[in-house]
């Protein structure tokens, strides 16, 4: 029979490796990107966990997506992120500059969209407008873009 001290650590261990296999398992985001007006460029998203890194535009997580898979102005992509509270902003980067165009006033000249958020004024949300839950298995994010 095992000393208690072996059992323990070795039971001590196997939960341990469990739960950081728990905590670091990414979900799958299926992202629905509707209106877009034409298939140049990409679909640059940025994944946000925070109304700080939002205003600071420091994403967690940015990635670009042709758009050569564009159909009837809709693309859809999927993300693999941890289980969280999370924002997508996404710019339809027709130049492929990989950012944001904007004119004198501030005002974007590419397409602009939010998770599950239709920005309907001309002020920015914040991260509370467009935020939202992912758990397992998956979860679906819907993204309107806008032109101004």
């Amino acid at each position: 029979m095992l000393p208690f001290r072996y059992v323990f650590s070795g039971l001590f261990f196997s939960i341990l490796s469990g739960v950081s296999a728990i905590t670091v398992q990414a979900q799958t985001v299926n992202v629905t990107v509707s209106n877009i007006k034409s298939t140049q460029g990409q679909i640059i998203i940025a994944v946000f966990k925070d109304q700080q890194g939002f205003k600071d535009e420091k994403p967690v997580s940015r990635q670009k997506f042709p758009k050569s898979a564009v159909s009837k102005g809709v693309l859809k992509v999927t993300l693999d992120v941890p289980v969280g509270t999370y924002g997508l902003a996404l710019v339809d980067d027709e130049n492929n500059s990989g950012k944001m165009e904007k004119n004198m006033l501030g005002i974007p000249k590419e397409g602009v969209g939010f998770s599950n958020f239709y920005l309907s004024g001309m002020s920015k949300p914040t991260f509370n407008d467009f935020k939202f839950e992912v758990k397992p298995p998956s979860v679906a994010v819907e993204c309107k873009i806008r032109y101004f």
